[in-house]
């Protein structure tokens, strides 16, 4: 099973994002500039929440990391209400990251646009019950990493411990599960799909060098591309 690969968006210049046809992409709430782009050419499009870069926003600032970030959501539903119900879309149900589990079951239960079509996440060092319980509610649930990415990134010791325990819970017939920022291990488990902002953060390395001699300017972020989806192959 291969899981589909949500890039992460804004990709610039323009002309990149264009070149880099007709893929899963990623459109953050918090960076909304490439939507238009994004949703005339992608067949999949997840919206994010940019709950944890409104969270990051707040503690820069000096709040309380249990108080920190948006609080109403409701233009986040405004913006998604005119988009969300064509084929191939969904979106991230609002959660408070440094939140207890009570708080953040709170933001599911406002979420207003269905089981199909949004997906909560469950942080991982969160109970396992509350993702069974999830996964009763919505038809995906998006898993979240907890670990320090530099010293416990997504696919470290604690992370594949913390899996297992999860693979306890699924058995033999997995949920559709989605693992954020998981492009690295999105192979090594039944994921449907997993994100990376890796093409927009990495695309201007791979220019021209990877083809010597062609005059396809964008060939290089292409095959950056395809090389980052072959790993949740």
């Amino acid at each position: 099973m291969m899981a589909l690969v949500y890039h992460g968006t804004p990709l610039t210049p323009r002309a990149a994002l264009i070149a880099a046809g007709a893929r899963a992409f990623c459109v953050s709430y918090y960076r909304p500039d490439s939507t238009a782009d994004v949703e005339a050419q992608a067949p999949f499009v997840m919206y994010d929440n940019g709950a944890f870069s409104f969270w990051m926003e707040a503690l820069r600032q000096g709040a309380d990391p249990m108080d920190a970030g948006r609080g109403d959501w409701s233009s986040y539903y405004d913006w998604l209400d005119s988009r969300l119900w064509h084929p191939g879309r969904w979106a991230v149900v609002p959660d408070k990251p440094a939140a207890p589990s009570q708080m953040n079951d709170g933001l599911v239960n406002e979420w207003p646009f269905g089981r199909s079509r949004g997906a909560p996440v469950w942080h991982m060092d969160g109970p396992l019950d509350r993702l069974a319980r999830l996964c009763e509610r919505f038809d995906r649930v998006c898993l979240g990493w907890i670990g320090d990415p530099k010293r416990e990134p997504v696919g470290c010791d604690a992370y594949r411990a913390r899996m297992d325990e999860v693979a306890a819970l699924m058995g033999n017939r997995w949920h559709p599960l989605h693992m954020l920022r998981g492009v690295l291990v999105g192979g090594d488990y039944p994921f449907v799909s997993c994100d990376s902002t890796s093409l927009a953060q990495n695309h201007h390395r791979y220019r021209l060098p990877l083809f010597g001699g062609s005059t396809d300017e964008w060939g290089g972020l292409r095959a950056y591309a395809d090389r980052l989806e072959e790993l949740a192959a």
